[in-house]
């Protein structure tokens, strides 16, 4: 859907990542689908997850782009910094508690990720995680229900081998916070096993 340049923001002076969308990926349902994550990154503040800084747009020669200016991550993959810095067991498990943490304070604001696995986990060098793209993720809330994108009956939003049986069945309406869990205890069994 987009690509994720690094960039420099003038105000405050500072390394950003910034999401666009791809020219080729332009489409009514993908400009939904970014604003849709503008909007959830927005409700989230927490030490374990990307951070949105500012939401806009930009004049191309193929019109009028939106964008995202990020928290830029400096860090490594959850399964790659776990194997690189050959984490005991104990490091592991602290790894695993801050990002449960992290997918529970998505979860009490009514976000669903979606697609939780390890590259969507990076750990920075002070062995802080934290979760990016909610590019697939949902809204729980029946408020926000209505205006939320909606899935398609069958299609697959998400990483096959990560996915809850619900959300590989391809009903969006099966799929609720357990989904995430589920994709957790995939996470935390390669975390812990290497497997």
């Amino acid at each position: 859907m987009g690509v994720v340049f690094l960039a420099q923001q003038e105000h405050p002076t500072r390394l950003v990542a910034l999401k666009v969308i791809l020219t080729g990926a332009l489409s009514p349902r993908t400009l939904r689908r970014f604003e849709h994550e503008g909007e959830m990154l927005a409700r989230l503040q927490h030490p374990g997850i990307a951070q949105i800084y500012q939401a806009g747009t930009y004049e191309t020669e193929q019109g009028v782009l939106p964008y995202f200016a990020m928290e830029y991550v400096e860090g490594e993959r959850l399964d790659h910094y776990a194997h690189q810095h050959a984490l005991p067991l104990r490091a592991r498990l602290e790894l695993a508690a801050k990002i449960a943490d992290a997918v529970e304070h998505a979860h009490q604001k009514g976000v669903i990720h979606r697609d939780l696995k390890p590259g969507n986990i990076l750990v920075t060098s002070e062995g802080q995680p934290k979760i990016l793209d909610f590019g697939v993720g949902r809204l729980e809330d029946d408020e926000s229900r209505t205006t939320t994108l909606r899935t398609d009956m069958g299609a697959l939003l998400g990483t096959l081998p990560y996915m809850s049986p619900e959300q590989a069945g391809g009903n969006p309406q099966a799929v609720d916070a357990r989904a995430d869990v589920y994709s957790l205890g995939v996470v935390f069994y390669e975390l812990l096993t290497g497997k």
